[in-house]
């Protein structure tokens, strides 16, 4: 009867974070990224000229030819273009919210994905010289592909109780989720730290202030933001730089660190989204999507380590796992 007992008692582990629930957040942040598309702003010249061809700016020639050339190519017709971008992010996002449809709308995104990237991000302008992690680098369209990966189905359902995380459960594991994550984290400190025309504080500075037109409250933060870090100059810069090599490498210090590891990334994906990203721009009328900050904490959570249900703590096998 105990042993009945044990194995027909309710599940303890944590409800929030499913792979499914992950799935749907990533859905609506796709419709959200359409909802952005579908803007009159959108449909106009404006787009190509202030949007898509911005992107060539500062980046090596043959990146920069190649964007503007294709923004040349949209400008005859950006309305029509528009309305194909917002048709297959609208597509995505719902796909995603159709537990049938998932495999189909993440093989789509990971295309769409790719070609972002490379022509609406510019590759996250990490050629540039300017990327920060607090400016949105890697690109937040690029963090999509990423959390699509891992929560990408692959295990039945029965078998989600042996994963203490989200991405355990997807295609390429907790060890493959990890490793993302420090490429991220520590390759965007590695990133700011490389030899660039452009003084550090300065490439801070014109990250705090990138999203213009905005409302008062959000560039009067700019202005006290700026202020700040130009006073506190090249020490706090390091001070950042520091902070995102450790949440990189401490996630493989053991399992104790994990958790606040992950809240750490969190927080300063947290602070970044609405100093340095200004909220993507949404309120600027121009943002075709959140900006990185948001994907960062899905990211956080897809990798988030669950409690285990009772049945597993009871368990030697699963004791010596975690």
């Amino acid at each position: 009867m105990g042993a009945t007992a044990s194995i027909s008692h309710p599940s303890t582990r944590t409800k929030l974070l499913t792979r499914r629930r992950i799935q749907v957040a990533l859905g609506l942040l796709w419709l959200l990224d359409a909802g952005l598309q579908f803007q009159p702003y959108m449909f106009t010249k404006a787009f190509v000229t202030q949007v898509l061809s911005m992107n060539a700016m500062y980046q090596p020639d043959v990146i920069g030819n190649f964007i503007i050339a294709l923004a040349r190519l949209v400008a005859p017709h950006a309305a029509a273009w528009n309305t194909v971008f917002a048709a297959i992010q609208l597509a995505i996002g719902i796909g995603l919210l159709w537990p049938r449809t998932v495999r189909l709308a993440l093989s789509i995104s990971f295309v769409w994905v790719l070609g972002v990237w490379a022509i609406g991000e510019g590759f996250g302008r990490l050629f540039t010289g300017t990327a920060t992690l607090a400016g949105g680098a890697p690109g937040a369209v690029l963090l999509y592909g990423v959390i699509g990966l891992l929560v990408w189905p692959k295990t039945s359902l029965g078998e989600q109780s042996m994963h203490l995380s989200v991405a355990g459960e997807g295609v390429i594991g907790e060890w493959g989720g990890r490793i993302l994550w420090t490429i991220l984290w520590f390759g965007g400190a590695i990133v700011q730290l490389l030899p660039s025309p452009y003084p550090p504080v300065s490439v801070l500075v014109t990250t705090i202030n990138m999203n213009l037109p905005e409302p008062g409250v959000l560039r009067h933060l700019d202005v006290i933001a700026t202020t700040f870090v130009e006073r506190a100059g090249l020490p706090f810069v390091l001070l950042l730089v520091t902070s995102e090599a450790f949440v990189g490498i401490y996630i493989w210090r053991g399992e104790r660190w994990v958790r606040p590891v992950l809240w750490i990334g969190i927080f300063l994906s947290a602070i970044y989204w609405v100093v340095g990203q200004n909220f993507g721009g949404i309120f600027a009328g121009n943002a075709t999507d959140p900006n990185a900050g948001p994907l960062f904490v899905l990211l956080a959570l897809t990798l988030y380590p669950r409690p285990p249900r009772i049945s597993d703590q009871n368990n030697p096998t699963m004791k010596e796992a975690t």
